[in-house]
């Protein structure tokens, strides 16, 4: 049966996707509108004249759109996401128990809350690096990174097994402007990425408290206030 989405305007759960597997084009960040993936993808389609041809490829807006479209009904309909898709006979597909529905919106709820705090710290690391802002003293940074270190938030692994890869790349670029600057601690090798806020600690404990505090959000520094000794609500506070 083929599913088509009740609106192309909604995200579904962990936003709308496509991948054109001869290539392996998918869209560059996460949750992009319906329209910016098929503009997206009509112009890599574009780009390639090769494919176009041998693989019959559309590149009409509304072949493209429906594409778009049936690709992401299918994610829908194998998820069991019923409430975002139609079978395109104009009935909705069955309701889903509520028990199911109910731990959907907390998948939905978790995602949506994971995606503010990265793009939070993301936004706070850049407005801080493109001001030109100067950093903290090089003391209250190993200060910082001390006790990052010692911290059970301190998570573990690399940024890949943290972020989506647009967030991946985007810190990754900030740490290299970071390294460009010639900023470090002792505690660089021992500092990973805050479970709580999840943002960079190598950036982050080189960051002025104004530009962070600009961007923490009530509920993030709420669970900050928590941990013992962690450096973020006692610098805000003073």
């Amino acid at each position: 049966m083929a599913y088509r989405l009740l609106d192309r305007n909604k995200q579904i759960p962990y936003g709308l996707k496509f991948l054109q597997p001869e290539t392996q084009w998918k869209p560059r960040t996460a949750f992009q509108s319906f329209n910016s993936i098929v503009t997206s993808l009509i112009a890599h389609r574009q780009s390639r004249p090769d494919l176009v041809k041998s693989k019959g490829w559309a590149l009409d807006y509304d072949s493209v759109a429906a594409e778009v479209d049936a690709f992401n009904a299918t994610i829908c309909a194998r998820h069991g996401w019923n409430n975002y898709i139609s079978d395109g006979s104009g009935a909705e597909p069955p309701p889903k128990p509520q028990a199911l529905l109910q731990h959907e919106k907390s998948v939905i709820a978790a995602a949506a809350g994971k995606a503010k705090k990265i793009w939070g710290g993301i936004n706070t690391l850049n407005e801080w690096i493109d001001s030109g802002a100067p950093p903290v003293a090089q003391l209250k940074a190993e200060d910082r990174a001390s006790i990052c270190a010692a911290c059970p938030k301190n998570g573990k692994g690399d940024f890949t097994s943290w972020f989506t890869k647009p967030a991946a790349d985007a810190i990754t670029k900030q740490i290299e402007k970071l390294r460009a600057m010639k900023l470090n601690t002792s505690k660089d090798s021992q500092i990973n990425i805050c479970g709580v806020c999840l943002c960079p600690l190598k950036l982050k404990v080189h960051t002025p408290i104004g530009f962070i505090k600009a961007h923490m959000g009530n509920e993030v520094m709420a669970e900050l206030r928590m941990i013992p000794n962690c450096w973020i609500p006692k610098e805000v506070d003073a």
